[in-house]
């Protein structure tokens, strides 16, 4: 297998393993939440929560906070799948990509903070 093949089956695999593992625990989130939330006997009103407010209501076992956090799980995957490539760029030396990278993790950054 030559250099080119090789790195592009390393970014492949650890890509994959990112993805599998955010989707594995953001659905066992999900889940989670959904059977605390059927199996609670107070009545939970839908709310915007913070993340302070997020983390204080997991430490309570409300369930809106427990999905919640599955759907920031959620939503952080593919960030953190970026991030995975910019390490593998990183240490395969290809400044084109980890150039790349960086931008879209600027970009999100951005959007993150614009709203």
């Amino acid at each position: 297998m030559d250099e080119h093949a090789y790195r592009h089956t390393r970014l492949n695999r650890w890509t994959r393993l990112v993805l599998e593992a955010g989707m594995v625990l953001s659905v066992a989130t999900l889940v989670l939440g959904l059977v605390l939330f059927a199996l609670s006997p107070v009545e939970h009103q839908e709310v915007d929560m913070t993340l302070g407010e997020i983390a204080s209501g997991i430490m309570e076992g409300n369930p809106i906070a427990v999905l919640d956090l599955g759907i920031i799980f959620l939503i952080a995957t593919p960030l953190t799948r970026v991030v995975a490539a910019l390490i593998v760029f990183i240490s395969d030396r290809e400044p084109r990509y980890v150039l790349v990278s960086l931008a879209v993790l600027a970009l999100i950054g951005l959007a993150v903070l614009t709203g």
